[in-house]
């Protein structure tokens, strides 16, 4: 039987949202092996000076459980 795990992570990115949910894949990318699927919970922006300065996306990824 298969164990599936989540966790959350914020991606952010100067240019837009989706690169903002790519940089977050790819930084799980580094220690996660077996990403299954990934849900966008949340978008939002930060600004600075009445201009957007940062995308953010709020993502969950679900990935397989590595067994021995």
């Amino acid at each position: 039987m298969n164990v599936i795990k989540a966790i959350e992570l914020v991606g952010s990115s100067p240019n837009g949202f989706e690169e903002a949910v790519k940089h977050a894949i790819e930084e799980a990318k580094k220690t996660l092996r077996n990403i299954r699927r990934v849900e966008v919970m949340d978008f939002e922006v930060l600004m600075e000076n009445d201009e957007i300065k940062m995308y953010q996306a709020r993502v969950k990824l679900y990935f397989m459980v590595e067994r021995e």
